[in-house]
């Protein structure tokens, strides 16, 4: 196997935005290969301590020019980094090399063979799953994925294995420039309305995703996906699980069963697909078995965050689009059992709230009571968007006494502290800072 760490040893990488999920992944797995790594962000994040608690120095709170190396080096940056940022221009000044975090990852996909996983649900628990069932099987793989395992709290590595399990985001259709063997697609849905994409309906998102999967030598889809992707994939496989009656956790494939730890049918969808590709890989039936069993999940998928005096339990999920949303709610009605759900949902970018306003809602309407927050903007600029919070709070009004708007984070969290009892499941909901409510509701 010719070194895979030759092509990145003494490269000088300076990570622009090094906080973010993916720039972190790659980050550490630049460092494993071999390259000189350092990076900034505005604030810290769960990504940056999980760097700081993996050995990268040379991380930075706050942008600032004397961040930026000297020549010979290259600055990575996100689609977030926009080119007046003060780091890119030092480094525009200095005459440093650019390269877009998709750049990057192509190159890094070329010197692998790459599983890698899209669609529009479920890429992070399932890329995350099938490089935990390959390291249990004793394959070793290299990986970069949208959340931490918990534990180790880590989200990439450089294995010695020859295999990179990675996710093919289609957002800004970066996905169609990697080097990929095995492409995965877990499912076709329309979500990135306001992105780079362009994408207008999800014949759109089809044809992206149907593009990416033809292109590689080998393509493992879900029964829903390959509805979607038969008119551009002329040769896949379909792996669907046959679900069990009366055992929510189980599910047969090809006449053996298996099990999984996290609730939800998305859950054995997502394993379906990896028990197929590990056992192209080469993986005994009995070795799967117990890695999937042995998963440790990730953070902010549907995490137990702890308990509140009472007794309720407090679970934090990432999901940010109605059919996560219905989801993740799902599982915890699953959970719950005779108890009540109560959900507390932030929505994520005024674009994405203002195409799925009613699906939003009817998903949270499966919650025995709900609260939705002010939209986490991201990327946004809030004064653009000010008609879609007004729109959304006069819809949530009109759905109350089950649903109704946050009166903000100190009394909501009164609310819920008074309102769950021992039975009952808190889901904290959304892909934005949600999940901070976990804190004064667990004991």
């Amino acid at each position: 196997m010719p070194d895979i760490r030759k092509p990145f040893a003494d490269r000088r990488l300076h990570f622009i935005g090094i906080g973010g999920c993916g720039m972190s992944g790659l980050a550490l797995v630049a460092r494993e290969l071999g390259a000189h790594v350092s990076g900034s962000d505005a604030k810290k994040t769960i990504y940056t301590e999980s760097l700081e608690r993996n050995g990268v120095t040379g991380v930075t709170i706050g942008h600032d020019t004397g961040s930026v190396p000297d020549a010979p080096a290259e600055v990575v940056f996100s689609s977030a980094i926009r080119p007046e940022n003060i780091e890119r221009a030092e480094a525009s000044r200095k005459g440093l090399g650019e390269l877009h975090r998709s750049g990057l990852l192509t190159q890094i996909t070329a010197l692998h063979e790459t599983v890698a996983v899209g669609g529009a649900h479920g890429k992070s628990s399932t890329a995350a799953l099938l490089a935990h069932v390959l390291a249990f099987c004793g394959k070793d793989p290299s990986y970069v994925v949208g959340a931490l395992l918990r534990p180790p709290g880590v989200h990439a590595a450089a294995g010695s294995g020859g295999t990179l399990v990675i996710e093919a985001d289609e957002s800004d259709k970066s996905l169609l420039n990697y080097q990929v063997h095995t492409a995965v697609v877990t499912n076709v849905d329309l979500d990135h309305v306001g992105d780079g994409g362009a994408y207008q309906n999800i014949a759109d998102v089809a044809r992206v995703l149907g593009e990416f999967a033809a292109k590689a030598k080998v393509a493992v889809v879900s029964a829903q996906a390959a509805e979607h992707l038969r008119p551009f994939v002329p040769d896949m496989t379909v792996a669907e699980p046959e679900l069990i009656d009366g055992e929510p956790m189980r599910f047969r494939l090809d006449g053996e069963v298996y099990e999984v730890n996290q609730p939800g049918v998305h859950q054995l969808h997502n394993a379906a697909l990896v028990v197929e590709i590990a056992r192209r890989a080469g993986c005994a039936t009995g070795d799967v078995r117990n890695a999937l069993l042995a998963f440790p999940g990730l953070a902010r998928r549907f995490e137990l965050r702890g308990k509140t005096a009472s007794g309720a339990r407090v679970y934090d999920d990432y999901a940010h689009h109605p059919v996560e949303v219905a989801a993740a709610l799902a599982a915890a009605r699953q959970v719950a059992g005779r108890g009540r759900v109560l959900a507390v949902f932030q929505p994520h970018l005024f674009s994405r709230t203002q195409q799925f306003q009613t699906e939003f809602l009817d998903a949270l309407a499966t919650a025995d009571l709900a609260w939705v927050e002010p939209v986490y903007p991201a990327r946004e600029n809030p004064e653009e968007w000010t008609h879609v919070a007004e729109r959304l709070a006069a819809d949530v009004d009109g759905r109350a006494p089950q649903m109704r708007m946050s009166p903000g984070r100190d009394q909501l969290a009164r609310q819920l502290q008074d309102e769950a009892t021992g039975g009952d499941v808190v889901m904290l909901i959304g892909a934005g800072d949600v999940n901070a409510l976990a804190e004064p509701l667990v004991r």
